[in-house]
């Protein structure tokens, strides 16, 4: 287990966390652009207070950067905490929303143009 990682279950406390190694809110906020509020409601385990969607994932991600705890592991507490479950990550080599249309178009084509049908475009 990791020096980062005190255990699956539970987070350690992450305002004494931060103070160990000398670092105050007001430094987290200014390199992360997250108000102190927002910070103060991670290290209470206040989940709800922060704002919703993805900007609280990204919100625990740069907090637990910021203080050099383990994220994965404050971001699946929160899920455990709030009762939501993680959002699945599209495959690595998924393209975007236009590249999945560029490459379905091309199969239309290419389909097309090999069972003689005449060419998309007129």
């Amino acid at each position: 287990m990791s020096a980062r990682r005190k255990s699956a279950s539970a987070v350690v406390d992450l305002a004494e966390w931060r103070k160990r190694k000398n670092i105050s809110l007001v430094a987290i906020a200014s390199a992360t652009k997250i108000s102190v509020r927002y910070l103060e409601a991670i290290e209470g385990g206040n989940f709800r207070a922060l704002p919703a969607g993805v900007y609280t994932i990204s919100y625990l991600r740069q907090y637990a950067d910021a203080i050099n705890y383990d994220a994965d592991h404050l971001i699946e507490h929160y899920h455990k905490v709030v009762g939501t479950r993680p959002a699945i990550p599209p495959p690595e080599n998924t393209p975007g929303l236009f590249g999945r249309l560029r490459a379905g178009l091309r199969s239309a084509f290419e389909f097309n143009s090999h069972n003689g049908a005449p060419h998309p475009r007129r």
